[in-house]
C-alpha cells in the first residue's frame, strides 16, 4: 500500500484491536504490575522523606530509623518484582499474539494456494509473515500496558501529593496533558514514516529473493553487477527510511524530556521557595515542612516517567499500525473458512476428516460438480464471474475456453477453495462446497497449472508432496504413466536427482510431466488444470495432450485453456466457453465413434 489510505488505516485499527483483545488478560496483568510498582515507590518516598526529616530534627517526623531500615528494602524489592512481572506479562502477551497471527497468516497463504502471487512476491509475503508480525511485539508488550500505566500513575501521584500541597498537585495536573498533545502532533508523521519503512522492507525482501532465484541467468548474461547494484540501492532506500523513523523518534523523545524537565523544575522551584518562607501559598496550615516537600519532590519525576515512556514508545504504535495494514491487506484476500456444522443432523460424511496419506481416503473417485448462479467479485470491485450455472457429471472431462480474463481460472480457484463465491452455490456430489472442510475436499483434488510449485528437494520428494507413505512401486507407476520414466532412468541419480525451487535442471515439458505424476500418485478423482500447456512448444504440448487423455479417463476433469486448436477438443467431453465472466456456449464434443472409458 502506498500513500495514506484512511479506509485501510481504519481496517488496520479494527484488525489490531480485535487481535489484541485476545491477550487483554496478560496486558491487564502487566498494567496492574506497573501500578503496583508506583504504589511501592510512593510508600518508599514517604518513608525516605520522613527519615530525612527525622534526622534533621523535625519533631513530628515518623518513622524511626530502625523501622525504615526494615521497610525500605521491602518496598524496593516489591517495586523490582512488580517491574519484572510487568515485563514478563507484556512479553507473554506479545508471544501469544504473534504466534496466533503468524499461524493465521500461514493458514491464509495455504488457503490462497497459487493465488498468493496476486498478494505479492514470495519475498514480500515472507516479510509480512516474519518482519511485520514481529513489528507487533513492542506495541503489545510495552505500548498497550504503558497506556494504562500512563493514565493510572499520574492519578495516583496527584492523589498522594494533594494532601501535602494543592499547588504542586495543580502544577503536575496542568503540565501532564502537554505530553499526550505533542504525541498526537507527531503521531501522523511517525505513522507515515513507518508505512514507508514497511513498504521499503517488503520491496527489498521481494527484490532480493527474485535476484537470488535469477542469479544463474544473471551470471550467464554477465549482469551480476547490475543485480548487486539493485540490492545495494534497495538497502540504501531502506536505510534512509529507517533513519527518518529514528529521527522522528529521537525528536519526539527530546521534546517530551524538555516538557517533563520544565515541569519538574517548576515544582522544585515552588517547593524551595515554600521551604524558605518566600511563597506561603499553595500548601496547608503553617510553613511547608521538609518531609512534605521532599515527598513531593521525589514523586515529581515518577509522575512524568510513564508519560515520557509512553512518548518514547509512541512510535511502536505507528510501527504496529503499518504492520497491521500489510497483514490485514493479505488476510482480506483470503476466502473465509467453511462454517462449522453443529448438531446430530450434520452429514458426517461431509465433515469427517480424511487421511491424505491413505489411498482409500484420497482415491474416493470422481465427483459430480454443479455451479448454481455463482458470482465472484474481487476485493477491488472487479466482477470475475456473473451468475454462471453449469454441471459436470462424475467422470466427465470439460474444457473451459476463453480469452485471458474471461473467468476460467476463477472457476478453478473457486473449486479448489482458494476463493469463495460472492453469490450462488457450488455443490460437490450434491453437497455445498462451502460446508466441506479442506481436509475432506483437498485430498480428492489434483491441481496442475502453468508453473507448478517446486521445492529444493529430490524429484521423488517433489512428486510425493503430502504423501509420506507412497511406496516406490506406486511412485514409478505414476512416473511411467506420466511418460517420464525413461527420462528419470537416464539421470545419474535417478528419482533422487535434486531440482531447484524454480524447477531448474528439467525442461518445461519434463516439469509438466512431473506435475502430472504428482497428480497421478495422489490418485485424485477430480483434476483441475489451469493452462498446463501454455508454456510448452507445440510438439511437447501434443505429447502431453496424449498423456493427459490416457491418464484422466474415468476422472472428473476441468481444464482451462485459451487455445482454439482442435488438439484438446479431441479428448474432452464438453466445451464451456466463457467471456467477461459469463458462459456464452456450452456444447458437447461430437466424436465420430464412441470412446471406451
Amino acid at each position: 500500500m502506498t500513500g495514506t489510505d484512511p479506509a485501510a488505516e481504519a481496517a488496520a485499527r479494527r484488525w489490531l484491536g480485535t487481535r489484541t483483545r485476545t491477550v487483554d488478560g496478560w496486558t491487564g496483568l502487566a498494567a496492574a504490575a506497573g501500578l503496583a510498582a508506583t504504589l511501592a515507590w510512593i510508600g518508599f518516598a514517604a518513608l525516605l522523606a520522613a527519615v530525612a526529616a527525622h534526622w534533621t530534627g523535625q519533631p513530628d517526623a515518623r518513622p524511626s530509623t530502625p523501622v525504615a531500615l526494615v521497610l525500605a528494602p521491602l518496598l524496593l524489592l516489591a517495586r523490582s518484582l512488580s517491574l519484572a512481572l510487568r515485563d514478563w506479562a507484556g512479553c507473554r502477551a506479545s508471544l501469544r499474539l504473534r504466534a496466533a497471527v503468524r499461524d493465521e497468516l500461514l493458514d491464509a497463504l495455504a488457503r490462497l494456494g497459487p493465488l498468493r502471487a496476486a498478494a505479492g512476491s514470495d519475498g514480500a509475503l515472507a516479510t509480512v509473515v516474519v518482519e511485520q508480525v514481529d513489528a507487533l511485539d513492542g506495541y503489545v508488550a510495552r505500548y498497550r500496558p504503558q497506556c494504562v500505566v500512563a493514565l493510572g500513575v499520574p492519578l495516583l501521584i496527584v492523589l498522594a501529593v494533594l494532601p501535602q500541597s494543592w499547588l504542586a498537585a495543580l502544577i503536575l495536573a496542568a503540565t501532564a496533558p502537554l505530553i499526550p498533545l505533542f504525541m498526537l502532533l507527531v503521531g501522523q508523521g511517525a505513522a507515515a514514516a513507518n508505512r514507508r519503512q514497511a513498504e521499503a522492507l517488503a520491496t527489498l525482501g521481494g527484490r532480493f529473493l527474485d535476484l537470488v532465484r535469477g542469479l544463474p541467468a544473471l551470471r550467464l548474461a554477465g549482469r551480476t553487477e547490475w543485480g548487486a547494484a539493485a540490492v545495494r540501492d534497495g538497502a540504501q532506500g531502506y536505510r534512509r527510511s529507517s533513519l527518518r523513523v529514528l529521527r522522528l523518534a529521537f525528536l519526539s523523545s527530546t521534546v517530551l524530556e524538555l516538557f517533563a524537565s520544565l515541569a519538574i523544575a517548576m515544582v522544585a522551584l515552588y517547593l524551595g521557595l515554600a521551604l524558605l518562607g518566600r511563597f506561603p501559598a499553595g500548601h496547608y496550615g503553617g510553613p511547608m515542612q521538609l518531609d512534605a516537600a521532599l515527598f513531593v519532590l521525589l514523586l515529581a519525576p515518577e509522575f512524568f516517567a510513564p508519560l515520557r515512556q509512553l512518548g518514547a514508545d509512541y512510535h511502536l504504535r505507528a510501527q504496529a499500525l503499518a504492520a497491521a495494514t500489510a497483514i490485514a491487506d493479505l488476510l482480506r484476500r483470503v476466502p473465509p473458512p467453511p462454517p462449522v456444522v453443529h448438531g446430530a443432523s450434520a452429514d458426517r460424511s461431509e465433515l469427517a476428516p480424511t487421511n491424505p496419506g491413505g489411498s482409500s481416503a484420497i482415491g474416493s473417485g470422481p465427483a459430480a460438480i454443479e455451479f448454481d448462479q455463482v458470482s465472484l467479485r474481487h476485493g477491488d470491485g472487479r466482477l470475475a464471474l456473473d451468475r454462471i450455472s453449469f454441471r459436470v457429471a462424475a467422470g466427465e472431462r470439460v474444457l473451459l475456453r476463453g480469452a485471458s480474463g474471461a473467468g476460467k481460472s476463477s472457476v478453478l480457484a473457486l473449486l479448489a477453495g482458494f476463493l469463495a463465491p460472492t453469490e450462488g452455490c457450488i455443490r460437490i456430489d450434491g453437497r455445498d462446497l462451502a460446508r466441506l472442510p479442506r481436509s475432506a475436499w483437498w485430498p480428492r483434488l489434483a491441481w496442475l497449472e502453468q508453473r507448478p510449485e517446486w521445492f529444493a528437494a529430490s524429484m521423488a520428494d517433489n512428486v510425493r508432496v503430502g504423501l509420506d507413505d507412497a511406496d516406490p512401486a506406486r511412485l514409478w507407476r505414476a512416473l511411467t504413466d506420466a511418460g517420464l520414466a525413461a527420462d528419470v532412468e537416464a539421470l545419474p541419480d535417478g528419482v533422487q536427482t535434486r531440482i531447484d525451487a524454480d524447477g531448474g535442471g528439467l525442461s518445461g515439458g519434463q516439469l509438466q510431466r512431473l506435475a502430472l505424476a504428482r497428480a497421478l500418485l495422489r490418485d485424485a478423482g477430480v483434476w483441475l488444470l489451469d493452462e498446463p500447456l501454455a508454456q510448452l512448444d507445440p510438439d511437447t504440448a501434443a505429447e502431453l495432450q496424449q498423456t493427459l487423455d490416457a491418464a484422466s479417463r474415468g476422472r472428473t476433469l476441468l481444464i482451462a485453456s485459451h487455445d482454439r486448436t482442435q488438439a484438446t477438443d479431441a479428448w474432452v467431453d464438453r466445451i464451456v466457453t466463457l467471456a467477461a465472466g459469463r458462459i456464452v456456449e456450452d456444447r458437447p464434443v461430437a466424436r465420430s465413434a464412441p470412446e471406451s472409458r
